[in-house]
């Protein structure tokens, strides 16, 4: 299975420079599954999307399958104001952010592989309005989604997206990444790409201070990383390979380039066996069988 997690730069590019980034993906990318933001999915591709608001901002993050045997349950969002003080429903998350992230169970054939979320953390100004960060949304975001992400040791999860935070200055003290990386991590989440960095040379000009053990790639024009794939433990073990695709012809079509995430289908199936009746479980512990079935998106 290709999975690719891509920032589509919707609102910088013309509706027809847009189509032609998804067919970048469709024919070039051979994408099986896409986690996109600031993307606008064509009618045609089974997709969980909201769009962040109206014109200029009819777009957002959604979670797009390109292959026919695979399908999408959409996990209902529930706006925050109706989830503080009631529980909300087992399949349903509350959304402090509309549009900026997209949840959805990923299926083959009809078996639950893992849930796979696209976030996209917006800038937000501080008080005053003379600093700009992304981290206050990024948090939460990631509040919203606790009830996947507490379930991750035992139940397989794949988050990825533009954060607009970067691991690249983590050893100074206002990096936003590192409070909210350690908040993934908490929860069992590992970072595809530090996984794969022994398939690739160091990033040509990163100062990071990690020295050899450097493992950031380019996802921004600028050459910085801004862009991350975690996912749950028991995934690493159906994983092929994680990259990006920081060539001209992806800079053509975004100021982003895509992370490529390919994992095996048979061990990912057998993984998700495992998780299902709950004889893989990171924390020793068993897994909820009795969760409802979300909304099957057609």
């Amino acid at each position: 299975m290709r999975i690719v997690s891509w920032n589509m730069n919707r609102q910088g590019r013309s509706a027809s420079s847009h189509d032609e980034a998804w067919g970048f993906l469709r024919y070039q990318l051979k994408a099986d599954l896409c986690l996109v933001q600031e993307a606008l999915p064509p009618d045609d591709l089974a997709s969980v999307f909201r769009p962040i608001g109206a014109k200029p901002y009819n777009w957002g993050s959604a979670v797009v399958v390109l292959r026919p045997d695979l399908t999408l349950r959409a996990r209902r969002r529930v706006p925050l104001e109706q989830s503080l003080f009631a529980a909300v429903a087992e399949d349903e998350l509350p959304d402090s952010h509309p549009g900026a992230s997209a949840v959805a169970d990923v299926q083959i054939d009809g078996r639950h592989l893992f849930t796979a979320v696209s976030l996209y953390a917006q800038w937000e100004m501080m008080p005053g309005g003379k600093a700009m960060y992304a981290g206050p949304r990024l948090h939460r975001m990631l509040s919203d989604l606790t009830g996947i992400l507490v379930q991750a040791p035992r139940k397989p999860v794949m988050v990825a997206g533009d954060l607009n935070v970067t691991s690249q200055g983590a050893r100074r003290v206002d990096n936003e990444a590192s409070a909210a990386f350690q908040r993934l991590r908490a929860w069992g989440l590992l970072d595809c790409l530090t996984h794969t960095r022994d398939s690739r040379p160091r990033l040509t000009g990163c100062e990071c201070a990690d020295g050899d053990a450097c493992a950031h790639v380019q996802t921004f024009r600028t050459g910085t990383q801004l862009d991350y794939a975690f996912v749950s433990s028991m995934i690493l073990g159906a994983l092929r390979s994680c990259n990006v695709e920081a060539t001209a012809a992806a800079w053509e079509r975004s100021d982003h380039s895509p992370i490529l995430i390919e994992l095996d289908d048979h061990a990912l199936l057998r993984l998700s066996g495992q998780a299902a009746n709950g004889s893989f479980a990171a924390d020793g512990g068993g897994c909820d069988r009795d969760a409802a079935a979300p909304e099957a998106v057609s």
